[in-house]
C-alpha cells in the first residue's frame, strides 16, 4: 500500500507538472479556507448580535421596571414601544414568559458609592457578599455595559444614585458558544471535503497539458537520439577527408559545429529526463566530493589551455543521496559554463561544502557587466545576456539543465552577483 502510494505520487506530482499541481492545490484550499473563515465569522457575528440583541432587551426591560420584573409587574405598551428590536423577535406569549423565565439580581449605590440595597430575589446561585462584590468590581472597570462571566451587567443612572443591573445569560452565551463551536467544524469539515474533491479535478483538468508535455519530451528525446547518427556520420566523413586531404579551415569549422550540435543534443535529453522528476532518476548516497576533485584535475588543464587561474576548495566526504550521473552533469555544466562565459584571465573558484545534511556545489567566477544581486533569469531556457556574459558557443540551456537537476533531487538553485563575480550554487 505504502509502495503504491509512493508511485502515485511520484506519477502525479513528479516533475514540472507536479509542481503545478502542487501549486494549484495549495492555491485552492487557502482560496477556500480564506472564503469559509469570511462566512463562518460573518455568521458568528450575526449569531452575536442577535444574542446581544436578546439579552440586552431583557436588561432593557429591567431597567424599565426599574429594577424589578416579576408576574405582579406588566409589560405595557410603552415598554415595547421602548424595545421596537424586541418587537420583531418575540410574540406576546414569549413577553409574558419572560418575568417567570429572566434571572437577575440589581445592586443600588447611593450618591455617596456605598451600596443601599442588593435585590437578590431573582438569583439562586449568587447571594448578597458576591453580588456586592461583583458590583464593587463593576464601578471600579469605569465600564456603563459588559460582561462579567455569564452575568450581562448594565450601569444604569438614577435620580439618587446608581443601580447595577447583572442578568443572567448562561444560556444564550451558551447558545452562541454552540453554534460558534459547530460552525467551525462543519467549516472544516468543508475545507477536507473541498480538498477531497479538488485533486481529482485538478488532476482531470492538467491531464491534457501532462500527456502534451510526455509527447514533447518523447519527441525531443527520439530526435536527440535520431541525431546522434548523422552527427556521427559527419564527424567520420570530415576525419577522412582530413587525412585525405589534410586539415584546413573549413573541416575544423565542420567538426567545431558538430561538437557543438552533439552537445546539444546531449543537453537536451539531459533535460527531457530531469523533468521526469524523481521517477526518472537512479537515487543513491553519492560522493560529491571524490565527483568534484575528479572535476576539478580534469578542467585544470581546461584553465591552462584558456589562461585562467582555477581554484578550488572541496570538503572531504560530502554525500548526498541523489543521481550520479545527473551530480556529474551538473558539475560539468557548471564548470564549463564558468570557464566559457568569463572573460580572459578571469578567476574560476569552485568549492564543496555540507551543511544541516544537504552537499553545496558552488561555482563562481568573474564577469563583466553584470548588475549586483540575484539573477534567476540566467536558468531560463535559452537565455543569452550579450553584455553580461558573452556565450559564444553556448546555447542557453546548460542552467535550464542544472536547475531541472535541482528541482528532481528536491533541492535548489542560484545565481547571485556580488563584486563583479557570479556564484551558481547547486544545494540537494
Amino acid at each position: 500500500m505504502r509502495s503504491r502510494l509512493i508511485e502515485w505520487l511520484k506519477r502525479d506530482y513528479g516533475g514540472s507538472i507536479g509542481r503545478m499541481r502542487r501549486k494549484m492545490h495549495l492555491t485552492a484550499i487557502v482560496a477556500t479556507a480564506l472564503v469559509l473563515t469570511v462566512v463562518v465569522a460573518a455568521l458568528d457575528l450575526v449569531v452575536w448580535n442577535n444574542v446581544l440583541v436578546q439579552v440586552d432587551t431583557v436588561v432593557d426591560l429591567i431597567e424599565a421596571k426599574g429594577g424589578v420584573l416579576s408576574a405582579d409587574v406588566g409589560i405595557t405598551d410603552d415598554d415595547l414601544d421602548a424595545n421596537q428590536g424586541f418587537n420583531t423577535r418575540l410574540n406576546d406569549v414569549a413577553l409574558e414568559e419572560i418575568p417567570y423565565n429572566a434571572r437577575y439580581f440589581t445592586v443600588t449605590f447611593n450618591d455617596g458609592s456605598e451600596i443601599v440595597d442588593a435585590n437578590m430575589g431573582s438569583i439562586a446561585s449568587v447571594d448578597t457578599d458576591a453580588a456586592e462584590a461583583m458590583a464593587n468590581e463593576v464601578i471600579a472597570s469605569g465600564q456603563m455595559e459588559g460582561f462579567d462571566g455569564v452575568y450581562r451587567y448594565r450601569v444604569v443612572p438614577m435620580g439618587d444614585g446608581t443601580m447595577i443591573i447583572f442578568y443572567f445569560a448562561y444560556d444564550d452565551l451558551f447558545y452562541f458558544d454552540s453554534f460558534r463551536y459547530a460552525s467551525i467544524m462543519m467549516g472544516l469539515l468543508g475545507l477536507l471535503i473541498f480538498a477531497l474533491l479538488e485533486i481529482p479535478l485538478i488532476l482531470w483538468v492538467t491531464r491534457p497539458l501532462e500527456e502534451a508535455q510526455e509527447r514533447q519530451r518523447r519527441f525531443v528525446t527520439d530526435a536527440s537520439h535520431e541525431l546522434r547518427t548523422p552527427i556521427s556520420v559527419i564527424t567520420s566523413a570530415m576525419d577522412v577527408i582530413e587525412i585525405e586531404s589534410g586539415e584546413s579551415e573549413w573541416t575544423r569549422s565542420v567538426h567545431h559545429q558538430a561538437k557543438r550540435l552533439e552537445d546539444l543534443t546531449d543537453k537536451l535529453v539531459a533535460l527531457a529526463k530531469v523533468e521526469e522528476g524523481e521517477r526518472s532518476l537512479s537515487l543513491g548516497d553519492v560522493d560529491v566530493s571524490a565527483v568534484a576533485m575528479g572535476f576539478a584535475e580534469d578542467f585544470e588543464a581546461v584553465a591552462q589551455s584558456k589562461g585562467k587561474s582555477f581554484s578550488f576548495a572541496i570538503q572531504p566526504n560530502v554525500v548526498a543521496y541523489a543521481d550520479t550521473a545527473m551530480m556529474e552533469q551538473a558539475l560539468s555544466i557548471l564548470l564549463d559554463n564558468a570557464f566559457k562565459h568569463s572573460p580572459d584571465s578571469a578567476r574560476v573558484e569552485l568549492s564543496v561544502s555540507s551543511a544541516s545534511g544537504l552537499a553545496s556545489i558552488a561555482v563562481t567566477n568573474d564577469v563583466a557587466g553584470m548588475a549586483e544581486g540575484p539573477h534567476p533569469e540566467l536558468f531560463d531556457r535559452f537565455y543569452k545576456s550579450d553584455g553580461a556574459r558573452s556565450y559564444a558557443g553556448g546555447h542557453g540551456i546548460g542552467l535550464s539543465v542544472v536547475r531541472g537537476i535541482a528541482r528532481a533531487h528536491g533541492g535548489r538553485v542560484s545565481a547571485t552577483c556580488v563584486g563583479g563575480r557570479l556564484t551558481v550554487e547547486l544545494v540537494v
